[in-house]
């Protein structure tokens, strides 16, 4: 491009996009419908006019799906909450005298903390199966819930000018506006969810084993939860008592 202020100078701009990602867990919970839930364990459950039936490969599910609005009316049961340290990093190159001289790179990064949440729709298929002594869980996919909760009291910016460049606010200010949209997209992706898996997997054996006590099953407590969106090699590499 051509400076308006320097006929004849021919100036290069590389502007990079969020080139440097880094998260750093800081603390991982299970989700507070969940904890709420649990304290239904401390209230017994009405007595049912009838003794608990045994189950059976072709009740197990319906009698699950059937008991969902008795230990909540959430269409949402919350799974695991998540904070994590983000720093993103964004760097501008200019050159002029078509690339011979070197104006400098400028930088900007900011550092935030970051919540996100994750749960799963209760009205999406599950399916139950007893295997032996192991209740295998075939729950709903997890979901991250938007947008996430960004701490801008505790929010971090550092600025490098480079030698030959103006001010850098433009840069900050851009990348600020682009917090938002750019963490609703990593809320989903795969190394976020990867940290929150198991407390997600600990949160649904946890609900699943309320639903077992209430029933009269409580002897049983071998509980595997398998998430509809893992892929093969997640559920081959997870470990299991």
């Amino acid at each position: 491009m051509h400076h308006p202020g320097l006929p004849g100078f021919c100036f290069s701009r590389k502007e990079h996009p969020i080139d440097n990602h880094q998260l750093t867990p800081i603390l991982i919970t299970g989700g507070a419908t969940l904890t709420a839930l649990l304290l239904l364990r401390q209230s017994p459950r009405s007595p049912a006019p009838t003794p608990p039936s045994t189950f059976t490969a072709a009740n197990l599910t319906d009698r699950f799906i059937s008991a969902i609005p008795e230990l909540t009316q959430e269409l949402n049961l919350e799974l695991a909450t998540a904070t994590f340290n983000e720093t993103f990093t964004r760097k501008s190159d200019l050159t002029t005298c078509w690339g011979l001289v070197d104006l400098g790179t400028s930088i900007v990064q900011v550092q935030v903390p970051v919540t996100y949440r994750y749960h799963l729709c209760l009205r999406d298929p599950w399916h139950l199966e007893l295997r032996e002594r192991r209740l295998v869980v075939h729950a709903p996919g997890i979901r991250p819930s938007l947008p996430p909760a960004i701490h801008t009291d505790q929010l971090q910016c550092l600025t490098v000018r480079g030698w030959g460049r103006g001010s850098t606010s433009a840069m900050l200010t851009e990348l600020q506006q682009s917090l938002t949209p750019t963490l609703n997209q990593y809320a989903g992706d795969t190394r976020h969810q990867a940290l929150v898996r198991p407390q997600c997997r600990a949160s649904v054996a946890e609900f699943v084993q309320l639903w077992l006590e209430r029933e009269g099953q409580a002897h049983i407590t071998d509980i595997r939860v398998v998430f509809s969106d893992e892929t093969q090699k997640q559920l081959t590499t997870q470990s299991q008592p």
